[in-house]
């Protein structure tokens, strides 16, 4: 089982509380570290030759292969990020050019089987339907998670509907939810996607408090069940996409496993960057329940993951 995490690694820049770190970012590393805290994984993308080789350690020593994982003449996707006293983001500076380098081509066939799982990171819708219909040509049984970023939902709407419904799986946050179905209203927007989309599972995600399992015409509500101080948001929607994916893999339970991406994005965000979350694996999903009781005994929290 491989989980399989599409998307271009960036160099991110972050300020936070006045102090500056410069490490790894992007949804593929976010999400494919998430992953490999339950299963294999593997990161399929470009960086430019400027990459930093210590970076490229840190995923190894995670087993993410980098196999796929190709350096090509060009500037490394990299981001300046300034998160304020509220947590929200600003990017003052970024460059996101060698996004453009990356096609289908870069899905080798060795991946192409049913024990893979694919998650197509943030980018433009047209792009992401040609990863879904390679994958669905050559590997049809395999899952595919699709996640999204609300300026492609402002600029390409219309091909949002083929999309879901082309996906497996489809994440977006309560903005994106919102936009998609034309209301400023979460729960009309879950029972609008709902009828719309019978045959995909919709994540809506909700931050700190949990995420919407979207399933049918069945709406269920995921809760976060380890949530302490906030020190860094930087990647916790990915985070919670590589962890829901490894999680469903693995047991074909959407709101356990919506619980399992909700606390992977709760230890995260209690860290800078991904430190709390890089040594963290996992042999069955309830080993990570037995973890986090362990982590939450002080404060009381339900005894089994089967309880909700």
């Amino acid at each position: 089982m491989m989980i399989v995490t599409i998307g271009n690694p960036s160099v991110d820049t972050v300020t936070l509380k006045g102090e500056t770190k410069i490490h790894p970012g992007g949804a593929s590393v976010y999400s494919a570290i998430s992953a490999s805290a339950l299963t294999k994984a593997a990161i399929i993308g470009k960086i430019g030759k400027d990459y930093p080789q210590d970076f490229l350690e840190i995923f190894k020593s995670k087993g993410i292969s980098l196999s796929n994982l190709k350096a090509i003449p060009h500037p490394s996707k990299n981001f300046e990020i300034v998160i304020d006293e509220n947590f929200e983001a600003e990017y003052p500076r970024y460059n996101v050019d060698i996004d453009k380098k990356l096609t289908v081509r870069a899905i080798p066939k060795t991946f192409m089987n049913s024990d893979t799982s694919f998650l197509i990171t943030q980018m433009a819708p047209a792009k992401q339907m040609s990863f879904i219909k390679k994958i669905r040509q050559q590997s049809p049984r395999s899952l595919i998670l699709v996640n999204t970023h609300y300026p492609f939902i402002e600029k390409h709407k219309k091909q949002f509907s083929r999309l879901i419904d082309a996906a497996d799986i489809f994440v977006a946050n309560e903005l994106e939810a919102q936009k998609l179905s034309d209301t400023n209203r979460t729960d009309i927007a879950t029972h609008l996607l709902s009828k719309k989309y019978p045959k995909t599972i919709i994540i809506v995600t909700l931050g700190g408090l949990g995420s919407i399992v979207i399933k049918g015409r069945t709406i269920q509500f995921a809760p976060t069940i380890y949530n302490t101080m906030m020190k860094d948001p930087t990647g916790s929607g990915d985070t919670f996409s590589g962890g829901f994916l490894a999680s469903y893999h693995k047991i074909r339970d959407p709101v356990r496993s919506a619980i399992v991406g909700n606390t992977m994005a709760s230890l995260k965000s209690a860290g800078r960057g991904y430190d709390n979350i890089l040594n963290l694996k996992f042999k069955k999903v309830d080993d990570l329940w037995s973890f986090v009781l362990a982590k939450s005994h002080n404060f009381g929290a339900q005894k089994i993951l089967s309880e909700f």
